[in-house]
């Protein structure tokens, strides 16, 4: 094993979380009679460049092509953030008419399609069924995985990009080196990279072991960073922490020299260095309190489930699937999984096997309790069932599993 950024062969193991099925491969009623694949999930930081990584790679086409189901559209807080982000690009980089915004990973659409006011052309790649919900939205996308040879079509029938956005994908990307030199070829000289990725020091800090899985091959925190785009002839001008998925770093990469680099960047270096992100004692502290929040999360819902009570699931994202199966939780202890309607309703989560519903029904059946799976929106979700007239008591995970009246 090499380290994705620096090449390195030296590591420290922070964490394994044992064997998972894809988090976001869920499953028809059909399929949980065929065999389902799991893979290592085991987690390590870089002694040279301080990269935190997985130490298992998965083929891409096994994660993200005929069962991911994701859709940014279903989520509330992604739809604001990626308002606000595409406003300030507008604003900042002086995007005008005949501008090209190029969307790595774009799924539905939801976030160029910002741009179309503002008459800036746009262009999305993405190799996922959910691509397809883009065409509704008139965003142009193209099925495909974006590497060097993609931004060479790209570059050749619509021109070369002033903005190219990759949130929550670039964390994702297994041939890294063809994605950085397409990412750079494709860029206008005083164009920019954009890149949004689970933030380290929230994970961290916030116990958010939960977003670990294998669609996440790396988990960056400023410094790598900047050693990965210097590698490939770029360089980071700007940084800033914003609030989705539990904590994220947004980046701002260009080709040298074309933007001066902002105050943020050796203030967030050095608050990285007092957090310890580049410290083997501070992984080994982590990995302790994840142990630690497994026996406690399974010790409160075995013990609720023993005195007869219904526990429900509420959200079913990609990181319910790491803490269910982390810890051990199945259908033997949630009833079920509610959703907002999508591509996830009356399917089955992916190595648990808890069937996903609408909502509606935990409205009807009021079970006594629901464990909030996507406990990283609470402030938008508990509300939310309360008003629909949820009567029962939340349970949230992380980062200390409790109940919320």
């Amino acid at each position: 094993m090499n380290c994705q950024i620096c090449e390195q062969s030296s590591f420290h193991k922070v964490l394994s979380l044992g064997h998972h099925a894809p988090v976001d491969n869920f499953l028809s009623k059909d399929q949980l009679s065929e065999p389902e694949t799991h893979y290592p999930v085991d987690v390590y930081l870089c002694d040279n460049c301080k990269l935190v990584q997985l130490g298992y790679v998965v083929d891409p086409k096994e994660l993200f092509t005929h069962s991911f189901v994701y859709t940014t559209g279903s989520s509330g807080e992604l739809v604001e953030n990626f308002k606000e982000l595409v406003g300030n690009v507008v604003k900042r980089f002086h995007l005008s008419d005949g501008d090209l915004a190029v969307d790595v990973g774009s799924n539905d659409g939801t976030l160029l399609e910002n741009y179309l006011p503002h008459n800036v052309k746009v262009l999305g790649v993405d190799p996922s069924e959910a691509a397809k919900l883009a065409a509704e939205k008139n965003v142009p996308t193209l099925l495909e995985f974006f590497n060097e040879e993609t931004a060479g079509k790209i570059k050749q029938e619509h021109g070369n990009a002033k903005i190219i956005t990759a949130t929550n994908v670039f964390a994702h990307i297994k041939e890294l080196a063809s994605f950085m030199n397409g990412v750079r070829d494709l860029l206008t000289e005083d164009g920019v990279f954009i890149e949004e990725s689970h933030y380290l020091r929230d994970l961290i800090e916030n116990m958010e072991y939960d977003s670990i899985y294998s669609e996440h091959l790396r988990y960056y925190s400023l410094k790598p960073l900047i050693a990965l785009f210097e590698r490939f002839g770029m360089q980071v001008f700007d940084a800033e922490r914003i609030g989705t998925h539990g904590g994220s770093l947004r980046v701002y990469a260009c080709k040298p020299d074309a933007y001066p680099p902002s105050e943020n960047m050796q203030r967030i270096l050095a608050e990285e260095e007092k957090a310890g992100l580049y410290s083997p004692e501070t992984f080994d502290a982590f990995a302790k309190r994840v142990e630690q929040n497994r026996a406690a999360l399974r010790s409160l819902l075995f013990k609720l489930k023993a005195e007869g009570n219904q526990i429900v699931g509420i959200g079913a994202p990609a990181k319910g699937n790491t803490l269910l199966n982390y810890c051990g939780i199945g259908k033997d202890t949630l009833d079920y999984i509610v959703e907002k309607p999508n591509l996830k309703i009356g399917k089955f989560s992916p190595g648990a096997h808890i069937p996903v519903i609408e909502e509606t029904q935990m409205f009807e059946d009021q079970p006594p309790y629901a464990l909030l799976l996507a406990w990283n929106l609470k402030r938008f979700i508990i509300p939310k069932i309360k008003k629909n007239g949820f009567k029962g008591k939340i349970i949230v995970p992380v980062p200390t599993p409790h109940i919320e009246e």
